[in-house]
C-alpha cells in the first residue's frame, strides 16, 4: 500500500481525480461521528485498501481549522 501513501490526508476530490486519471476503479466509505457535525465539513482520505483490481477509499470529515 506504500504506492498510495502520498494520497492519505488529501481532499477526497483530489484522490478521486487521481484514480479517475489512472483508470482505477474505486469505492468510497465515509466514517461519520455523532458530535460536531456542523464543524466537520472537509472530507479527507484516511485509508486506502486494495481489493482485487480496485481500491477501497475510507474517508472522514475534518474541520476547516486544520487547513
Amino acid at each position: 500500500m506504500n504506492k498510495y501513501y502520498s494520497l492519505l490526508g488529501l481532499h477526497i476530490d483530489d484522490v478521486k481525480c487521481y484514480f479517475d486519471n489512472e483508470k482505477i476503479e474505486y469505492s468510497i466509505n465515509f466514517i461519520e461521528g455523532k458530535k460536531d457535525r456542523d464543524k466537520l465539513i472537509i472530507p479527507r482520505v484516511i485509508k486506502i485498501s486494495e481489493k482485487g483490481d480496485s481500491v477501497e477509499i475510507t474517508a472522514t470529515y475534518f474541520s476547516d481549522s486544520l487547513i
